[in-house]
């Protein structure tokens, strides 16, 4: 009895250690982010960070990771900490990476003067660009990212660097938007990648593509995780 007693508490504190270790690897991470400006939670980031590692080990075998919509960042450098996980656990830097954040950086329609979220860097400067390169760089960050300028349509028509492993859709939240990024993009994702949607439950297009999708068994993509407003399809 004694000794069952001692493997069980051995059992319940490595477990503990384990879930701690976690606590501690989220809080640490978000902390490095305090400076960027974004509607990501930190949970949301947590989960990008861990899928893009996940990824890469052998559930696709390699790949790249996209993001399309970028804004200032945020979500950006949690899909970059997790390149720079696999960067630190020894697989090659052009294995694990980069980011390729693909937006026009010119903010979407809720960013505009007058929109429902305004954005000062938009109204003064045109452009969320010198934003988003000034905090990848101070998050130690921008090595692991290649920032296209470009619309989403453009940069998915013209993509030429094979799978992607991971996709996240973070642009323009209409229903009609929503549903042409994620037809463009969803070709380049190969069976057991990643395809992600930010502001379902938020945005009203944006949900209703997610529960389309989730009740489509045609599409091809299976929900397999959520968390807050980010909503997770692997390619079936």
């Amino acid at each position: 009895m004694t000794g069952t007693s001692q493997l069980s508490r051995a059992q319940i504190e490595q477990q503990l250690a384990a879930e701690i270790g976690v606590v501690a690897l989220l809080e640490n991470s978000a902390a490095r982010l305090q400076h960027v400006q974004g509607w990501l939670h930190r949970g949301e980031g947590f989960a990008l960070m861990r899928l893009v590692a996940a990824s890469n080990a052998g559930v696709v075998g390699g790949g790249a990771v996209v993001e399309v919509g970028s804004f200032k960042g945020l979500s950006t450098c949690w899909l970059a900490m997790g390149v720079e996980m696999l960067v630190k656990s020894g697989v090659a830097s052009g294995q694990a990476g980069p980011v390729y954040a693909v937006d026009h950086f010119a903010g979407s329609p809720e960013h505009q003067p007058g929109g429902t979220h305004p954005d000062p860097d938009v109204a003064r400067d045109g452009t969320t660009l010198n934003a988003f390169e000034a905090n990848l760089a101070r998050a130690g960050l921008a090595a692991f990212v290649q920032p296209m300028v470009q619309p989403s349509l453009a940069g998915a028509a013209a993509w030429d660097k094979g799978p992607i492993r991971l996709c996240f859709i973070d642009g323009d939240h209409s229903y009609e938007a929503s549903r042409q990024d994620w037809n463009a993009w969803a070709k380049h994702v190969p069976h057991g990648g990643y395809l992600c949607l930010h502001d379902v439950g938020s945005w009203p297009g944006v949900t209703q593509l997610a529960e389309e999708l989730a009740k489509d068994l045609s599409c091809g993509f299976v929900r397999v995780m959520g968390v807050a407003t980010l909503q997770v399809f692997r390619r079936a």
